[in-house]
């Protein structure tokens, strides 16, 4: 792929921009270096400040001219073939691959400013549009989570997370005992709601009122990629992991699984239930303690 950047960068430089103005975007990097580290594993303090800032500028270039071109706004990368969108998309997704927001709409902003250019829709608002699918809606967009997202992936959980009942965390031992089949048979009924957010699960007078979940094969890595945000910046409010717990209690075999599909709660394209149901337990195995928000509907299984 650095092969593809270097041609970006080429193309995005001829585009109005001097050897002076590049530099004004390597000073904005270079005085932000220390801050944009912190975004990164301890591996990379092995890479000097002028690979580094190097590395910074074509990624952040490569990134705009991408959800730019995505949107088909202005001149994006045109030497990128339709699978290697797809490849793109999914790395972006990635913890690891975690540039930060903010040296991205720096650049952006200045680079609008070198070109005399009218303010471009903010990097943020494509990335939003990009990423969020059915999340689209202004008042998603201008959400202060959402527009203090760090990152590619912490802007992910927060459109999740839009509209999240908010609920106490603890350290309690207590989860679901009992599958869907067996709830279904001790009279549990099973309702799709019809909120989005995937943690506002429900529980009352009998009744067990779960979102919809759409899930495809991009769905595990990209919802790992989540955990282990939680796991490691937000042990205390791991609603994502809580979800996935939850779902992995209630979901043991395949017809658990056709009964959720039958309820309209889970939609998948992954072939059969058994291979949702390894997946959902697959993806529970990744989790390690942490706290629990749904210990007062588990107490209501008891």
């Amino acid at each position: 792929m650095k092969r593809e950047k270097l041609i970006c960068f080429r193309e995005f430089k001829e585009n109005k921009l001097s050897d002076e103005r590049i530099m004004d975007l390597v000073n904005i990097i270079r005085n932000k270096e220390k801050n944009i580290r912190q975004y990164y594993s301890k591996n990379f303090n092995e890479i000097g400040s002028r690979d580094f800032i190097e590395m910074i500028l074509l990624d952040a270039v490569f990134i705009i001219e991408f959800l730019k071109e995505s949107h088909g706004v202005g001149g994006g990368p045109k030497n990128l073939e339709p699978w290697m969108m797809s490849d793109i998309e999914e790395d972006l997704k990635l913890l690891e691959n975690q540039l930060p927001f903010f040296i991205i709409q720096e650049i952006d902003e200045e680079v609008n400013r070198a070109r005399q250019e009218l303010p471009s829709i903010p990097v943020l608002r494509l990335a939003t549009s990009h990423l969020g699918k059915y999340w689209l809606s202004d008042e998603v967009q201008n959400d202060p989570k959402v527009q203090r997202s760090r990152h590619f992936t912490d802007l992910l959980r927060n459109l999740m997370l839009k509209g999240v009942i908010v609920r106490s965390f603890t350290f309690d031992n207590i989860k679901l005992k009992y599958s869907a089949v067996m709830l279904r048979k001790a009279g549990v009924r099973f309702r799709v709601a019809k909120e989005k957010c995937l943690p506002n699960i429900r529980f009352e007078k009998g009744v067990l009122e779960i979102p919809r979940l759409e899930v495809d094969y991009s769905f595990e890595r990209f919802v790992r990629n989540i955990m282990a945000l939680e796991q490691c910046y937000k042990p205390f409010e791991a609603y994502i992991c809580n979800y996935i717990k939850f779902l992995d209690n209630l979901i043991n075999s395949a017809e658990d699984v056709d009964l959720l599909v039958g309820k309209g709660i889970i939609l998948h394209w992954l072939g059969d239930d058994a291979a949702l149901s390894n997946m959902i337990n697959k993806l529970n195995e990744n989790i390690g303690d942490t706290s629990t928000c749904y210990d007062d509907m588990c107490k209501k299984d008891e």
